[in-house]
């Protein structure tokens, strides 16, 4: 579980729509489609029949009760990229209203918790993405007087070409705003877009010889984003996820912004 991994950023995750198809460099070995998706349908939770370039909307899903008791750092729609071109605009909409609903209901509580001393519930929903100008062009139609508070945008880069043609979109979106490097697959210079709130890196894992990362590509995001108090978190260095290896110069690299809560 998310919450009880310590190099995961997230506390859980809601799912109401999966599937991807291979993107990028970063997507060769996609977690998802080459393991937990044949995993789940072992299980009987997704059909048989899914297949990779097939999105798959699950209906029983799309419910508030489903999505109110997760808290903290809600990943949404994980299990694939909820700005995929094979995900129709209509779906998108669907999932953000739901999590409008339910961060909505949360405010109304928050008000009153405050009102007797109370901490709030600062619950995030974090959208993350390799499609940032599907990201950056949706949101800004959707939200025109700017995106809610409850909402983080993530964009995954796994190299500087990728960083220079994603992270443009991404700072068309107002508030949070996620940088993923994830698989590190080169250097990665983030010199033109310090209007970040997090970083967050990690190397490539898993069986059949994943590509490695360098310590000092690790090291030059790291010390870029101290110098600027931008937070930093590392998930892993090494190419075992099962044996998660998060030491970095002595220590491990977990930092959250201000209001962000596993």
């Amino acid at each position: 579980m998310a919450k009880h991994n310590p190099g995961d950023i997230l506390t859980c995750d809601w799912n109401p729509v999966v599937g991807c198809a291979r993107y990028s460099a970063g997507c060769r070995r996609c977690w998802w489609l080459d393991g937990v998706m044949p995993w789940q349908q072992r299980l009987g939770n997704l059909p048989a029949s899914l297949a990779e370039g097939t999105p798959e909307v699950v209906s029983a899903r799309f419910d508030a009760a489903k999505l109110r008791p997760k808290r903290g750092l809600v990943g949404v729609v994980q299990h694939g990229d909820l700005f995929w071109d094979a995900i129709p605009d209509v779906v998108i909409h669907q999932v953000l209203d739901l999590v409008d609903q339910v961060a909505g209901e949360r405010a109304d509580r928050n008000r009153l918790q405050t009102a007797r001393g109370v901490a709030p519930d600062e619950t995030k929903y974090v959208l993350w993405t390799k499609r940032a100008r599907r990201l950056a062009d949706f949101l800004a139609a959707r939200y025109p007087a700017g995106v809610p508070a409850h909402l983080a945008c993530g964009v995954s880069v796994e190299n500087q070409e990728l960083a220079n043609e994603r992270l443009p979109h991404l700072l068309r979106v107002p508030g949070h705003r996620l940088v993923m490097i994830e698989p590190m697959l080169g250097p990665v210079d983030l010199t033109a877009f310090p209007e970040v709130s997090w970083v967050v890196l990690g190397s490539e894992t898993g069986a059949g010889g994943p590509r490695p990362m360098a310590l000092d590509w690790a090291r030059a995001v790291r010390d870029w984003a101290q110098a600027r108090g931008i937070p930093f978190f590392l998930k892993q260095i090494g190419p075992d996820h099962r044996r998660p290896e998060r030491h970095l110069d002595g220590r491990t690299w977990d930092e959250f912004p201000a209001g962000f809560r596993k």
